[in-house]
Formats: structure tokens, sequence, C-alpha cells
């Protein structure tokens, strides 16, 4: 089965308070599993930067979905293109702004175990060094 992965930035339409964070997580990981996709979000300094990979049609479903969400606007697309294999089995979200509630806590903690083996792994693309990017940038600004 042929797999892709888009990646892209965008600009929050708003500043993301800690509820809608969590009504964002829920839903995100609810649609997307529902559709075979994985990856991770990353909000930040209200930018968005997202990585996401499945089969084709379950990757345009998702992608339909975040073009249509009055969230963010200013969508770049920085990669768009096809993957030997997954990178993430689950989905995830990280912030580099201290999460506030509990949800957002463990996803935290889930993107911070799985990072280091995103960093080594060799077949690491163009976009995903870039979401790595994106969190490392925001982590020095905030003075982590």
């Amino acid at each position: 089965m042929d797999m892709v992965g888009v990646v892209y930035a965008s600009r929050a339409t708003k500043e993301m308070q800690s509820d809608d964070i969590d009504r964002l997580l829920v839903s995100s990981r609810a649609y997307n599993a529902s559709v075979g996709v994985s990856g991770v979000l990353l909000y930040g300094r209200k930018q968005f930067f997202q990585y996401f990979e499945g089969t084709q049609e379950g990757v345009d479903d998702v992608y339909e979905r975040v073009r249509r969400s009055s969230l963010h606007t200013d969508i770049v697309e920085l990669e768009n293109a096809p993957i030997s294999h997954r990178v993430f089995n689950r989905w995830f979200m990280g912030f580099s702004e201290v999460p506030e509630s509990v949800l957002q806590k463990l996803s935290q903690e889930q993107w911070v175990r799985e990072r280091p083996w995103m960093e080594g792994h060799e077949t690491t693309s163009d976009g995903l060094r870039r979401l790595l990017a994106f969190i490392d940038e925001s982590t020095v600004q905030q003075g982590n």
C-alpha cells in the first residue's frame, strides 16, 4: 500500500486556549484514527506545524479537513510526497508552551519520548527536519 507524508505550517486565527487545544486533540485523534492517518501537530507562538502520514485516501481526507478548519489561516505546504514507511504509529501533539491540562501533558510526554528516535532515524525527510527545527526554535525563544 502506497504511503504519503504531508508537512505544512499555518497561523492560528486566534490564540489557542487550553480548552481549545483539548478539543482539537480529541477531535483530531479520533478523526485521524478513523481514516488510518498518524502524525504530529505542534503548536506554539500562535503557529501550527503538522506532519501526517497514511494512505493517499486517508491523507487526502485529513488534508481536506485541515484546509476547511477555521482555527488557522495562511497554510503553507512544505512537503507532500510518498514515504517508504510510517514515522509515527500513533498521533501526537507537541507544544512550545507549557501544557495546561492533563490531556496536553500526556500528549507532550508522548512527543518527548518519540522525538529522539526521529532525530536519529536515517530516513527522516526534509519536512520532518523542519518540524524538529520548529520545536527547537520555539524552545530557544522561550528560554527552555
